[in-house]
């Protein structure tokens, strides 16, 4: 038999060795790639060198990096890796910074976070628990004795603070409440927006407004903390509960990295680190838990394009 009868056989012999190899080379990358997300017991870990956690205003900036400073610390051993925070300018801007993928997880506002997941399909996967671990809060329209201020009815013509345009009990929510009790919150009060929940509690108890909306969580911190006393303030209207604050993670982390940092959040227990940011915890959230917001801010025609 000539060497040429044998071509075929060998040509074919050639290439089942050749793929042989490449299988081999696959396999080895593959090994390779799941070894990397595994720690030395073989539990998964997290793909990401650093988390990058960012928080909307709802307080003092510097303050509020203060105290979630030692939850970070407690998530960072969860998870093995960095936890980055930032606070934004104010709430779009952390809104923003998600989509553009700056941020890995966003600490929101019930309503910002829905401007979040209908614009750039945040996903929620925890929610904030209260102290005394209640899964809502509330918001307060609240004034000062020495203003008269007794009703709803009773803001015309006066001024008023918001907090910020996307949030739920500092804006959504007061603006509700108002058109519920026959007022227009653009033309029969004087808004202004303070920035941040706080800002809007000092701004009343300070004269330079004559009322204003507040987080019923914020309130209570800074009442603990000494920065006003009861018989200061006048609670005007407390509203229906409000879904505790989501906290989201962009769209494309991996399934595994989600599962990874949502049980992270979880697992937290620390109760120094949890008492520093007013919770007692987490639970786990789903988007349709705030499909009430969504429905508000439909009924007041917000557009939401337009909120900064």
């Amino acid at each position: 038999m000539s060497y040429s009868s044998h071509k075929p056989l060998l040509s074919r012999l050639g290439l089942f060795s050749l793929l042989l190899v490449l299988l081999t080379l696959f396999a080895a990358c593959g090994g390779e790639a799941t070894a990397s997300n595994q720690d030395n017991s073989g539990k998964p870990k997290l793909s990401l060198k650093e988390l990058r956690l960012g928080l909307i205003p709802s307080e003092n900036a510097t303050k509020m990096l203060q105290d979630t400073t030692p939850f970070a610390k407690e998530l960072e051993k969860q998870l093995g890796v960095p936890v980055k925070l930032s606070v934004a300018p104010n709430y779009t801007a952390t809104i923003t910074a998600m989509s553009a993928g700056q941020l890995d997880v966003a600490w929101f506002g019930p309503f910002s976070y829905t401007l979040a997941a209908d614009k750039y399909n945040a996903e929620a996967f925890v929610q904030q628990l209260q102290p005394n671990g209640d899964d809502h809060y509330y918001s307060y329209i609240v004034t000062t004795k020495k203003t008269g201020i007794k009703t709803i009815a009773d803001l015309k013509g006066h001024s008023f603070t918001y907090v910020d345009p996307a949030s739920t009990s500092g804006n959504l929510v007061p603006r509700y409440t108002m058109k519920k009790n026959g007022l227009d919150p653009d033309k029969d009060v004087k808004g202004t927006f303070a920035g941040g929940h706080d800002a809007s509690l000092l701004a009343v108890l300070g004269g330079k407004a004559d009322a204003g909306a507040v987080a019923s969580d914020v309130y209570a911190k800074l009442l603990k903390a000494g920065k006003f006393t009861e018989d200061e303030v006048v609670i005007v209207a407390k509203s229906d509960p409000i879904p505790g604050s989501p906290v989201a993670y962009r769209k494309e982390l991996s399934q595994s990295d989600k599962q990874l940092i949502q049980q992270a959040f979880l697992n937290v227990k620390d109760t120094k680190a949890l008492d520093a940011i007013a919770t007692k915890g987490f639970t786990t959230a789903t988007d349709s838990k705030f499909d009430l917001l969504r429905s508000i801010a439909k009924e007041l025609h917000l557009d939401v394009s337009k909120l900064k």
